[in-house]
């Protein structure tokens, strides 16, 4: 069966994907809320219901 020790990826580099895929979560919510923003903004200032 081998070293099972060897399955562990070394804490740093998960520690590192866990904080790449974070920004990349953070930067698409924000991606999302900037267009969401953008199409309801000019219509609340025309005053549009």
């Amino acid at each position: 069966m081998g070293n099972s020790f060897g399955l562990f990826a070394d804490p740093l580099a998960t520690l590192k994907r866990n904080c790449v895929t974070q920004a990349i979560v953070s930067v698409s919510a924000l991606a999302s809320t900037a267009v969401r923003l953008m199409q309801v903004v000019p219509t609340m200032l025309n005053g549009a219901p």
